[in-house]
């Protein structure tokens, strides 16, 4: 309980600092905006006043010669007086009056923080020494909320703007303070009721802001409503009024946000509601609460997903990085919410839940295209949280063989998007997914073959990394397809895809290849045979696909592919030599060798045939293999 109040303590100190530095930071900024709007007023007068001054004659029934004589005295009056950029420029800017900054902004608002901490602690120790009851502790709170309230409004209709906003804020704050001590500290009302009271106070707060057309007010609400719960702590664990309450006030908020694009308001709110959760969890979770806490994330996410798309529906956002931001970091604490609550009884249904999740945004993001086409950023955001969401099912469903052929299908897609929108988010994040499935198979499918015995290529290593093989070629394939689109830096990185695609595959065949014979050799009765025989193969194996790649790159006129055929046959010739000239026996070694031979020989003899290409023909190649 010491280090609770001890975090209390020092929140409080944070708040009683920040609020006035920020505050005052706020205030040196508006005030040099006015001083910069009354020297550009200072200007446009001078303006006014030069041209009004300067008189042009007029002549009745003007001929050419009375035309060269105007022009000649506007020329001299324009030259006579100084220029006016030079003379408004001038013009000393007024000095910045710190005093008055400070004493009318910074002290007042200085004044409403250590108003609301006064209530609050007065509140507590008139329950703590039991001077006035109950019921009339929450009426004098109401009732200093309700004054304030009052003065505020009088000082606006005198045009008093900065009093009117202290003074209101003051009075929201005094006012959830009340409203939450009737049933969240004294259990007065039961939850339900006090919920309704609640609402009253969270949408009287924001009328108040938006009438006085005022984000501090909205700010200081929303300060001040999540920092209730920690200002009047309970010994009992009164959770539904904890969760009704944060509901209500969260529900204010996006009425708000819809009104007025006011920055910070709800990203305060967002972020404030989950640390109250989770820090309710930490200390007094129990899995007979699950329901409520389940219910109040659900709550929680569905205001904050219609807040960031209904808000595009009506108009453009104001406030476009950070509704962006808000809306990753909703599909992410609401998952990870519904995850940590639901995983221990329903995992299998994990996957199902992402997926579902998917669609949910592959929805918010055609309402998006349908009604508002032109916000980019936001269909892009929504699409990528959709295929996040995707990419997440894929290991908290499927077996953990087939994920990497998931992720590579997902990235594929997502690149195919790419190319007919010309996104560059989900190109990027296709090239993440993909890249992630390449690593997953290198690092993890790979090295993990059973010990078993596994019929060759047509077995569950094998075969799902074949696919992310296959995913990366469509890629690639479709890349050309769209290759106008693409600018030279995107070319050439989807050129090394291709080749890692290649490498790839080589490298999927080689290790599936020698993990057969290697199991063959354990449960053979001579296994060194077999280890030669495995060896062997490998040989030959590497020597027909780097004639594979010699054979297409004649046929489809790719130097690329030729060059790496030539690189595959240059890495084989050096496995025979350094490995099987010592590892393998006389007939395994003559045969790999006779092999290598054969091909290598076919191979001369199909470049002999060439003739030297002219300068046109190198031109056109060069052409092709850069396309």
């Amino acid at each position: 309980m010491g280090s609770l109040e001890t975090i209390f303590i020092l929140l409080i100190a944070a708040v009683a600092l920040c609020v006035p530095v920020a505050v005052l930071i706020l205030s040196i900024v508006a005030l040099v905006r006015t001083s910069r709007i009354k020297g550009l007023e200072s200007r446009i007068q001078e303006l006014e006043r030069r041209f009004a001054t300067t008189e042009l004659p007029t002549a009745v029934g003007p001929t050419v010669d009375d035309d060269f004589v105007v022009a000649e005295e506007v020329i001299e009056a324009q030259t006579a007086q100084p220029p006016v950029q030079q003379s408004i420029s001038q013009e000393p800017r007024p000095a910045i009056q710190w005093e008055l900054l400070i004493g009318q902004k910074a002290f007042g608002w200085v004044a409403v923080v250590l108003s609301i901490f006064t209530a609050a602690f007065f509140l507590k120790y008139a329950y703590e020494n039991n001077w006035i009851g109950p019921v009339g502790r929450v009426a004098i709170g109401v009732l200093a909320g309700t004054c304030l309230m009052l003065a505020g409004h009088r000082y606006h209709r005198r045009g008093a703007a900065i009093s009117s906003q202290m003074l209101a804020a003051c009075g929201v704050v005094v006012l959830y303070l009340s409203a939450y001590s009737s049933f969240g500290f004294y259990s007065l009302l039961p939850a339900e009721q006090a919920g309704f009271f609640l609402a009253i106070i969270v949408v009287l707060s924001m009328v108040c802001a938006i009438l006085y057309d005022s984000g501090a007010i909205a700010l200081m609400a929303v300060l001040g409503g999540l920092a209730t719960p920690l200002l009047l702590p309970n010994e009992h664990d009164l959770y539904i009024a904890l969760f009704v309450y944060l509901a209500a006030l969260n529900l204010g908020v996006l009425v708000v946000t819809l009104v007025r694009r006011w920055p910070l308001i709800s990203s305060v709110a967002f972020l404030g509601t989950h640390g109250l959760f989770w820090s309710w969890y930490e200390g007094n979770y129990h899995p007979e609460k699950w329901a409520w806490a389940l219910s109040f994330q659900a709550v929680i996410f569905g205001l904050y997903l219609i807040q960031n798309f209904a808000g595009h529906l009506k108009r453009t956002d104001s406030n476009r990085r950070e509704n962006i931001v808000l809306t990753l970091l909703n599909a992410a604490f609401w998952f990870g919410a519904f995850y940590v609550l639901m995983a221990d009884d329903y995992r299998e249904w994990m996957g199902t839940a992402a997926v579902t999740m998917a669609a949910v945004y592959v929805m918010a993001g055609r309402l998006l295209l349908a009604f508002r086409p032109g916000v980019i950023p936001e269909l892009v955001t929504a699409l990528a949280v959709s295929v996040g969401f995707v990419v997440l099912a894929i290991p908290l469903q499927a077996d953990s063989r087939w994920i990497a052929i998931g992720w590579a299908a997902t990235g594929a897609a997502m690149w195919w998007f790419h190319l007919r929108i010309e996104s560059r988010v989900l190109g990027i994040q296709a090239a993440v997914i993909t890249a992630a499935s390449v690593v997953r198979v290198i690092c993890i499918d790979l090295p993990s073959y059973p010990n078993e015995l596994l019929l060759p290529i047509v077995n569950r290593v094998a075969l799902p990394s074949i696919g992310v093989v296959a995913c990366i070629a469509t890629a690639y394939f479709a890349s050309r397809v769209y290759r106008d689109r693409l600018n030279t830096t995107t070319r050439y990185l989807v050129a090394a895809t291709g080749l890692g695609a290649i490498v790839l595959l080589w490298l999927v065949l080689t290790v599936d290849l020698s993990n057969f014979f290697f199991a063959v050799a354990r449960m053979a009765a001579e296994p060194t045979s077999w280890r030669r025989i495995g060896m062997m193969s490998v040989s030959i194996l590497w020597t027909v696909y780097a004639s594979i790649l010699l054979a297409v790159g004649f046929r489809l006129g790719r130097a690329t592919l030729r060059w790496t055929g030539i690189a595959f046959f240059a890495l084989t010739i050096g496995k025979v030599l350094l490995l099987d000239m010592s590892g393998l026996s006389e007939i395994y070694r003559i045969l790999a060798f006779f092999i290598l031979a054969v091909f290598l020989g076919v191979a001369a003899r199909v470049y002999q045939r060439l003739k030297p290409a002219t300068n046109a023909e190198q031109t056109e190649e060069a052409a092709n293999n850069h396309a």
